[in-house]
């Protein structure tokens, strides 16, 4: 995946959570955090640290960060 998709897929997460209705706040939560791991991944694939510290620290604000430790 290209940097530009890999923003668009982090940008497509904070849309998710933003637009979000009550009634499907926790499907789109779920959906948020697919697509950061998703982007984290491919972030760090290709080696683009800015990146994947953009996908990390979006899934350490919905408390979704898993640490190897």
């Amino acid at each position: 995946m290209e940097p530009d998709e890999i923003w668009r897929t982090i940008v497509k997460a904070d849309e998710a959570l933003k637009y979000a209705t009550d009634d499907r706040a926790d499907r789109r939560r779920q959906q948020a955090v697919e697509r950061l791991r998703e982007a984290l991944g491919e972030a760090e694939a290709i080696g683009n640290e800015q990146l994947a510290d953009q996908a990390r620290r979006r899934l350490a604000d919905l408390g979704e960060l898993q640490t190897d430790a």
